[in-house]
């Protein structure tokens, strides 16, 4: 296609875990991964497509160009620095998750870009997974770049910025539309650049005053785009099962101080065991934390 490039392929080994690939890229963190016959997961990452396939210990990276640039790129996509190991000992204390952690072990949570993951979770307000994707798709496709046959980068700020709102309507994405245009307009690599150096606190604050974007949203961005690990994002899921787990019940800012206080550091981890299991357990699987609640 005119404008690809054209570059060798590539693999590259990378020691990493844990690591499960279906429940870090399959359980509603990130919406560009697909998963492929063979097991192995594809999507693009930045300006290459890459696909992925766990091998015992290492974690198999094939793509285009520079084997070292990719493998920089996917451990820090999939925090390679997190000891995985030592959170999940210290959320084991918690009588509630710890009968289940020991299943979630190679769940991690993922480091998106922050523009596309604030865009991400702009359009994923009242919409399931497989619009979300369908809409981050058509997104690409008119706005950003081709990599790679049929698949286009996440489009930059400025392309965004430059569309019009009926413009964007026509990628499917309905009211959120203007939410789109409007966080385009507010957001660019400068003002990314100094969100990164906020605390938690007041990024969360600073996320919450862009169009489009309330306490859900922020922390879903906070937790996978900005990394911070003690955001602990609370949607439907998450209220059904604070209340069956820990008899919690309230509004949002009660509910994230009792996380806060419950989970600490690493209520980002936490969130993602108990949102995974309360979708499985919805879809007819068994419970693997106790169901009793804790005072």
């Amino acid at each position: 296609m005119s404008g690809s490039r054209v570059l060798p392929l590539t693999r590259a080994e990378i020691d990493l875990s844990p690591l499960d690939l279906d429940l870090t890229l399959g359980c509603g963190q990130t919406f560009r991964w697909r998963r492929r016959a063979d097991g192995s997961w594809s999507g693009p990452l930045g300006k290459d497509i890459i696909t992925l396939k766990g091998s015992g210990r290492k974690l198999l990276v094939d793509g285009k160009g520079d084997g070292s640039h990719l493998a920089a790129a996917v451990r820090t996509y999939l925090r390679a620095g997190d000891d995985v190991g030592a959170i999940q000992r210290a959320l084991g204390k918690d009588p509630v998750l710890s009968p289940g952690i020991h299943g979630l072990r190679g769940l991690r949570i993922v480091k998106m870009d922050e523009w596309e993951c604030l865009v991400s979770y702009v359009l994923a307000t009242y919409a399931n997974i497989p619009r979300i994707a369908r809409m981050i798709d058509a997104l690409s496709r008119r706005y950003g770049t081709p990599i790679d046959g049929d698949t286009y980068s996440f489009p930059a700020p400025k392309a965004v910025r430059r569309a019009t709102v009926a413009e964007l309507r026509r990628c499917g994405l309905g009211y959120r539309a203007k939410y789109v245009r409007a966080v385009g307009q507010a957001v660019n690599e400068d003002r990314i650049r100094e969100l990164r150096r906020r605390r938690y606190p007041e990024l969360r604050e600073e996320l919450k005053s862009l169009p489009g974007v309330g306490d859900k949203v922020a922390d879903c961005v906070c937790l996978f785009g900005f990394g911070r690990l003690e955001a602990f994002p609370i949607d439907v899921w998450m209220e059904r099962a604070l209340a069956r787990l820990y008899g919690q019940t309230g509004s949002y800012a009660k509910l994230r101080t009792f996380a806060a206080s419950r989970f600490g550091r690493h209520a980002g981890y936490a969130q993602e065991y108990m949102y995974h299991n309360e979708r499985t357990r919805a879809r007819g699987g068994a419970c693997a934390f106790s169901e009793q609640a804790q005072d």
